[in-house]
């Protein structure tokens, strides 16, 4: 089956009565209807029996209409925007007004942080790894991950979206983490036995996010056996790896806000035919988007690092 036929089959066929579509986006059927009759927002389909039908198009359109809304856009301006320009519009919007980390408060993570934000700002490759090797030796890894590292990726993706930092600024500083976290993923697998077979990927058109590596360090430091294998990886091809290696668990990171209802049916196809299909678990910024497909299928949403980690620990002890 070709991805592209899957994908047009599910996106554009009008199958969702109203409600469905109220419970996912979160809008109410009234302002679904006012939005479609007064301004033309989307067009429904009708049954038979003349009830509203809506594409998975439609829900995605209608979910940026309301994040447009809660940054303070107003209905008429925005409702006849292609996706496309409504995507670039909130995406601009979020960027401009959402800081997604806190600043460590306690002393030393709170050096730690200064000296690596300060070697990021200068571009001193020597001061941001001494800075990042200090962390890691000073800290434990939970408070490394959760305390320093997270906040620190963070703020480097909010400045450089606030043109704080430049492209090559971030660039930078993120090659540098990922080489902290190259090594530090080599000494936890060097240093502990064998434990339960873990795969880590995203599905296609999905694309790599440190994020994403710094869940392996986690899930590493639980005791896991960690196998990643990248992004925009076809779903068949995770099922054939994660019963190569007979991996327990399976992770899967959603970061790309397009493509939802094709990756919902990749998600179930999995959940159907992998050998190991109990222990699935997703993450990343746009895992609220599967919160339906995570309680039709009993996957396991964590949506921060502190929450995989609890995720990763119960599911460590109940395989072993």
């Amino acid at each position: 089956m070709k991805v592209p036929q899957l994908k047009d089959s599910l996106s554009k066929k009008p199958r969702h009565l109203i409600q469905v579509v109220g419970r996912r986006t979160g809008i109410s059927s009234d302002v679904i209807r006012a939005w479609e009759r007064r301004y033309g927002a989307i067009v429904s389909e009708r049954t038979e029996t003349n009830r509203r039908l809506y594409t998975d198009a439609d829900i995605e359109k209608l979910t940026l209409l309301k994040r447009a809304i809660n940054a303070g856009r107003r209905i008429g301006d925005i409702a006849n925007l292609s996706y496309d320009d409504l995507f670039e519009l909130v995406m601009g919007d979020e960027s401009n007004t959402a800081k997604s980390y806190t600043r460590p408060s306690t002393g030393t993570v709170m050096e730690l942080f200064d000296e690596a934000t300060n070697a990021v700002n200068e571009m001193d490759s020597s001061r941001l790894e001494t800075a990042l090797s200090n962390a890691v030796a000073m800290l434990s890894t939970t408070d490394f991950m959760l305390e320093f590292l997270k906040p620190l990726h963070s703020h480097i993706n909010d400045e450089c979206a606030r043109g704080s930092l430049r492209f090559v600024q971030e660039k930078f500083a993120k090659l540098c983490i990922r080489n902290c976290l190259a090594n530090l993923s080599v000494a936890f697998r060097s240093a502990k036995d064998e434990g339960p077979k873990l795969l880590i990927g995203s599905l296609t058109s999905e694309f790599e996010n440190l994020d994403t590596i710094m869940h392996i360090i986690v899930a590493q430091n639980v005791g896991w056996d960690v196998t990643y294998v990248g992004n925009g990886v076809p779903h068949d091809e995770l099922i054939f790896m994660a019963n190569k290696i007979k991996a327990r668990a399976m992770v899967i990171a959603l970061n790309h806000p397009r493509d939802i209802a094709r990756k919902t049916h990749e998600i179930k196809t999995i959940k159907e035919t992998a050998e190991q299909k109990d222990n699935i678990v997703l993450i990343g910024k746009e895992t609220s988007n599967y919160r339906q497909l995570a309680d039709d299928v009993k996957a396991i949403i964590s949506s921060d690092l502190s929450s995989f980690r609890l995720t990763m620990e119960r599911l460590y002890g109940l395989i072993r």
